[in-house]
């Protein structure tokens, strides 16, 4: 290339650095945190040989590496494009024609590979992979000299298909293009000894890894459920063989327009399937679940108020939020309420609801609910990694319940990870001093808060029984005692509703009580004579004024205007149980 040339090409690979920065960074940033969660990547020698002794283990054990910084979404964010465009510019180096068109078609296997990184359950170690297998064709270049150069690529196709995986088949089929390409060389034989040692690789592992041949040919580690074929990984890989191919024709060497306009067909291609593949709704949950578990109580309620969260997931965080912050009773229905689901959700047997309800359970003060559920999530992660999220948990949980040997166990191994050995070393060394409960006040809030004095079965049908003697036995538990009365309100149990009422201590009565008893009161009254004097005749009248218009039918988006903050817009348009 030119010298112009090469200033634009340079220019191009900064202009999509800062794109996927930017996107990464601030579009989909807790799709990062969310990786980091579901690995515990542990500084060990004995963790390095479990992970690297499989086929493809190398580069499943540098993804892991690279995804423990996610913890720290602009971190990561950073390094998921220096990734991307070392795949990039190693795709351009290993074809034979250097021009700008070349150069453009570069771009497309690391446009696939960012709209794969928008799947949650994409894991870096296939991008690492097919980086290693380009590494390899750029090394087997070096050498001029058939003979030792023949001897290296039949070397390298075992030792990457170690390090890589399936995705080595990238080096064999590179290698094919470029070996017919040279002049005077004798291609067919060392292809030949290169695709029998391919199929012999998988072959051979099956006898030594207990896994099936599919699996160890299409790689282990590219994506968490191992049943499924990362598509876009492999359209990537089959994109740098094709990119490898298209290099080899002496196509606009001299003309940079070309290029120019085949970079810019490809950066609109890689943007709008980046923007298809994207899941901005699981972004919104994660936004979410990220804020509960760094106990982000005012960032959520910041968060509701710009825009009303409407799933069951979200709901959750913002009700758990609205708990903490005390403004529960009198602002709940303010927001969007989707029946006792968006309280406390449902037991799901997969590796994600559970650790974000599991969270509810923690501040409620239900520890071995909170075990239990951060214990059932780690084992249902697809690939059988440990959780970073989970093991912390499961230590606190059994410090709380005075299990200490067992807590110690899961200290010992935060202790081997980067961002959590600071905190995993503080923890032992208190439960060795024996005042962990007054230095850590959250544990000593929790062990305050569990049930002691009564056994019971957990059922999530009688979830007002158990949040009643949480909040009996200890009635400090302000928690446990909003989502006693937000469970019946959300259930529109208005008579269980009144039979808790007394529990309720407030110099004035809630908003959201007042109109649930005023609602209560229209129903086995005929009018509002003898109204208890904690409810305010302003709120009378204006359920006066809701019932008019309700039985004027009123369309709903008019009623939600007027009425939409009310308890009562909510039990009459909103949840049918």
């Amino acid at each position: 290339m030119s010298k112009s040339q090469k200033w634009i090409a340079g220019g191009m690979t900064v202009f999509m650095g800062i794109v996927l920065y930017a996107f990464f960074a601030l579009k989909y940033p807790y799709h990062l945190h969310f990786q980091e969660q579901y690995q515990l990547f542990e500084s060990t020698w004995s963790y390095f040989a479990k992970v690297a002794w499989l086929p493809g283990g190398l580069s499943d054990w540098m993804g892991r590496l690279v995804t423990q910084f996610f913890y720290y979404a602009p971190l990561g964010a950073f390094l998921v494009p220096v990734l991307l465009l070392g795949i990039q510019l190693l795709t351009f180096a290993i074809g034979p024609e250097k021009n700008l068109f070349s150069y453009a078609v570069s771009f497309v296997p690391s446009f696939l590979l960012a709209a794969f990184f928008c799947d949650e359950n994409a894991l870096v170690g296939g991008a690492v992979a097919l980086l290693l297998a380009l590494a390899g064709v750029a090394l087997s270049q070096f050498v001029r000299r058939n003979g030792p150069r023949h001897i290296l690529e039949a070397v390298l196709v075992p030792l990457l298909y170690w390090a890589c995986g399936g995705i080595a088949v990238v080096f064999i089929l590179v290698t094919a293009i470029r070996e017919g390409k040279r002049p005077g060389a004798k291609a067919v034989p060392v292809l030949t000894a290169m695709v029998v040692l391919a199929v012999l690789c998988p072959l051979a592992a099956r006898h030594i890894y207990p896994y099936p041949l599919e699996r160890l040919a299409f790689g282990i580690h590219y994506f968490r459920y191992h049943n499924l074929v990362p598509a876009l990984l492999w359209l990537s890989a089959l994109s740098v063989v094709l990119a490898a191919a298209l290099s080899s024709f002496r196509l606009f060497r001299k003309n940079w327009l070309p290029g120019l306009g085949a970079w810019v067909l490809a950066l609109a291609f890689g943007i709008l399937l980046v923007l298809r593949t994207a899941d901005f709704s699981k972004e919104e949950w994660m936004r979410y679940d990220f804020m509960v578990r760094m106990e982000m109580w005012n960032r959520i309620m910041m968060s509701a108020d710009r825009h009303n969260p409407d799933s069951p997931k979200t709901v959750s965080c913002l009700n758990l939020a609205l708990a903490m912050t005390g403004r529960m009773p009198d602002s709940q229905f303010s927001y969007f309420q989707n029946g006792p689901e968006g309280l406390l959700p449902s037991f799901v047997g997969d590796y994600t609801n559970p650790v974000s309800t599991g969270e509810i359970y923690w501040h409620l003060g239900m520890v071995n609910t909170a075990q239990r559920y951060a214990f059932e999530a780690q084992e249902a992660i697809p690939d059988f990694q440990k959780s970073a999220r989970c093991y912390k948990r499961l230590a606190e949980t059994n410090i709380v319940n005075g299990d200490w040997p067992i807590a110690r166990k899961y200290l010992r191994a935060l202790q081997h990870a980067r961002f959590y050995k600071k905190w995993a070393g503080e923890t032992l060394a208190l439960l060795d001093s024996g005042d962990i409960f007054e230095r850590r006040p959250e544990l000593g809030k929790a062990r305050d808060f569990r049930l002691t004095e009564h056994d019971f079965m957990f059922s999530e049908t009688e979830m007002d029984s158990m949040l009643g003697l949480l909040h009996v036995e200890h009635p400090s538990n302000s928690i446990a005692l909003d989502y006693l009365m937000a469970w019946t309100l959300l259930r529109k149990d208005l008579d269980r509703f009144v039979e808790f009422i007394s529990l309720v201590n407030a110099p004035v009565m809630p908003k959201a009580y007042q109109e649930a008893l005023l609602l209560r009161w229209v129903h086995t009254h005929e009018d509002f004579n003898g109204l208890p004097p904690y409810l305010s005749p302003v709120f009378a009248q204006r359920i006066t004024r809701f019932i008019a218009d309700y039985q004027a039918r009123k369309p709903e988006a008019q009623m939600r205007k007027e009425y939409g903050d009310t308890y009562w817009f909510y039990y009459y348009y909103r949840y049918r149980s």
